[in-house]
């Protein structure tokens, strides 16, 4: 038998629905690899419906997040990362990923960057601090929300 010390998964704060395998992941030790922690980009504020994605490997224009509706639905979290990006003096981005590796100590986000300023843009997420209730009340705002996401979908419970 084969132990196994790390599981991937995508985990953003618009894509939650493997939240529900995190007691197992506390009880066997096992770390959380987040892949897309910042849902293909949108979480950074960067894109929008009107963003003209570049590039045949680029396929974040089919992505129901960035399309009118979607956009229209995770209105809202944008908002919401201004707001406390602002007041912690970082970017939606850092914010993001801060969210998620001060939430639990074996969630490892896997943000992928094309671009040295982006890699230390994302590696300065660790310095920024959340509270436990400052994550709690994140994650209450998010139970409200309904979002339209890449790869959406619910994991059994």
């Amino acid at each position: 038998m084969t132990p196994v010390t790390a599981i991937e998964n995508r985990y953003s704060m618009m894509a939650r629905w493997h939240e529900s395998i995190f007691p197992v992941c506390e009880e066997l030790n096992v770390a959380y690899v987040a892949f897309s922690p910042m849902a293909n980009g949108f979480l950074t504020g960067a894109y929008n419906p009107n963003t003209k994605f570049e590039g045949s490997q680029d396929y974040r224009a089919n992505m129901p997040q960035y399309t009118e509706e979607g956009y229209a639905k995770a209105k809202d979290l944008l908002d919401m990362l201004e707001e406390m990006s602002s007041a912690k003096n970082c970017t939606k981005a850092q914010l993001s990923l801060a969210w998620m590796i001060c939430k639990k100590p074996y969630i490892v986000p896997i943000p992928g960057s094309r671009k040295l300023e982006r890699l230390k843009a994302n590696f300065e997420a660790g310095n920024v601090i959340l509270t436990p209730e400052e994550i709690a009340a994140i994650d209450a705002k998010l139970d409200t929300m309904e979002f339209a996401v890449f790869g959406g979908h619910s994991a059994k419970k």
